[in-house]
């Protein structure tokens, strides 16, 4: 793969309605979010900067339609980056899902007869990445026709129309099919710029999903070295990729009167506002539900996903470790200024198991931010529950004999691996070598917060779950109706 060329600023035509010249953007990242009201002109940038770059650029336009059906004669412009231009040329596109569908058979006639492991990327790579934005489904791509397979494996049904799906949930697949087949395509013609650029992904998006995006957008452009432009008006999107960015994030403020722009980098002051004022974050708690901050990414993947499943509700905001208390001492602060204290907590700042838990006191006030604390060492030690691995086809003992028959794959960390069995699985430290415990008992090889997340919101957790949670943490976040 070759290394990753980005654009650090970009001179691009402005049309003559919105004052002709050229905008100027400097000091862009990997990963640039233009912010910015309607007919500010962020749709046209991402457009005009596309079409000068036709072979390098590749625009997702805002409004996807069409059916997910085959169609062959869509093949050939696919496989070419004008043909791929010239299906959108407008910010919207009336058979989007079909020319997405068809660029998967491009991607697989760009292969040809080629063996795995003689080009770059293989097909898994493209279905695994895919599973981060649909864990509900089972996809695979083939180069049959239709060049797909999407099943719901709970119900064990096959999708084979769009109408099956939720708009959402439609978006979610055809996007992320959009991303990963252009990626991979730019991966095997070595191209050497690779900019994507997105024009409001976020559209009929829950926030709970945009912050999924997010993590599989930051994932798709960190293994295919992409740089990644995104319009958006959504504020929860924006915290989303500030998270998984980091400080390779950057924001340019679009203003119609202005024409030259400087990226701001995503510094953490500027990542706290963006998750208090993420659509949905500071809103929940004035009306009915509440925040929960969380340490860390790992954490934020598996709480965001449980108020998909409409059992309970809150907004989670991520925090960096020891970050948390400063995030619940600010939220205090805002809190006394928008509600009386007594009518119950605002939002939870949730703690590892191994982590001392703060009493309140006149410098670390709880009336509107609570702590509390899991039961169990650390959230990787949910992924051990007999909730969590009855998912994937194990009683403790099985999961425990297939852990340690992995242990030789795994070199240094082999011995940990080898003897499972005598594990405390509440209070083992189990972080350094999650991902080896992962590996050894998902075949899908899902990502192992996406599997704690689901069994913690499908249903009220009971049993070893509930345990390792803790009653605490049960009571507060699903409140008895």
């Amino acid at each position: 793969m070759p290394a990753a060329v980005h654009y650090d600023a970009a001179t691009i035509d402005r049309p003559q309605f919105l004052g002709g010249g050229q905008w100027h953007l400097a000091s862009l990242l990997p990963f640039t979010v233009l912010f910015g009201k309607n007919g500010s002109g962020k749709s046209l940038l991402l457009r005009k900067w596309r079409d000068a770059s036709v072979s390098a650029a590749h625009y997702v336009v805002p409004e996807r339609m069409g059916a997910i059906g085959f169609q062959a004669n869509y093949l050939p412009a696919q496989l070419s980056p004008q043909g791929r231009k010239d299906t959108s040329d407008r910010n919207s596109s009336g058979e989007y899902r079909t020319f997405v569908i068809a660029r998967i058979q491009a991607y697989f006639q760009a292969r040809g007869a080629t063996r795995a492991g003689q080009l770059p990327g293989n097909v898994e790579d493209l279905e695994q990445l895919l599973a981060i934005l649909n864990p509900d489904f089972e996809i695979k791509l083939d180069s049959a026709n239709p060049p797909f397979r999407l099943n719901r494996p709970r119900e064990e049904t096959l999708i084979t129309n769009v109408e099956e799906l939720s708009s959402g949930e439609a978006q979610m697949l055809t996007v992320g099919l959009d991303i990963v087949t252009i990626a991979a395509i730019w991966d095997l013609q070595k191209t050497d710029k690779r900019l994507l650029l997105i024009d409001e992904p976020d559209a009929h998006i829950h926030p709970d999903l945009q912050v999924r995006f997010a993590d599989f957008l930051v994932q798709v452009a960190d293994k295919y070295n992409l740089q990644v432009v995104i319009a958006t008006h959504s504020t929860t999107l924006l915290a989303a990729i500030g998270q998984f960015a980091g400080t390779r994030g950057s924001i340019v403020y679009l203003d119609r009167t202005k024409t030259d722009f400087s990226a701001r980098p995503f510094t953490a002051e500027l990542k706290d506002i963006a998750a208090c004022l993420g659509g949905h974050a500071l809103m929940g708690p004035l009306f009915g539900f509440p925040l929960l901050l969380v340490e860390g990414d790992d954490d934020y993947r598996i709480w965001s996903q449980v108020p998909r499943h409409h059992l309970t509700s809150f907004s989670v905001i991520a925090c960096n470790g020891d970050e948390i208390r400063r995030y619940q001492r600010s939220l205090e602060q805002i809190f006394q200024s928008l509600r009386e204290p007594g009518n119950g907590p605002a939002g939870y700042a949730l703690l590892d198991g191994d982590k001392p838990l703060p009493q309140p006191s006149a410098t670390t006030p709880q009336n509107h931010v609570e702590y509390l604390r899991l039961n169990c060492r650390e959230s990787e030690n949910l992924f051990l529950t007999n909730e969590v691995l009855q998912q994937l086809g194990f009683e403790w003992g099985q999961a425990a004999a297939t852990i340690s028959a992995s242990s030789a794959r795994h070199c240094n960390k082999g011995p940990r691996l080898a003897v499972a069995a005598n594990w405390d699985r509440q209070q083992e430290d189990i972080k350094d070598v999650i991902a080896e415990v992962s590996l050894a008992l998902d075949s899908k090889n899902v990502h192992w917060t996406q599997r704690v997340g689901v069994a913690i919101g499908q249903r009220r957790p009971t049993g070893q779950l509930a345990d390792f949670l803790g009653q605490p943490v049960i009571s507060a976040l699903w409140p008895d109706r």
